[in-house]
């Protein structure tokens, strides 16, 4: 069985750009998803 290369989600957004910047809803599930990781982040930065 071939192994499939498994890619980031900013490799899926780069390479989708066109596409997800004329739909704004799915602009907008992606940066709430970018935010609430940045927030996760911050959180346990700030606990360090």
């Amino acid at each position: 069985m071939a192994k499939r290369k498994i890619k980031t989600y900013e490799q899926l957004i780069k390479e989708n750009k066109a596409a997800i910047m004329n739909n704004q809803k799915l602009m907008n599930v992606i940066y709430d998803r970018i935010d609430r990781k940045h927030q996760k982040l911050l959180r346990h930065n700030s606990h360090t």
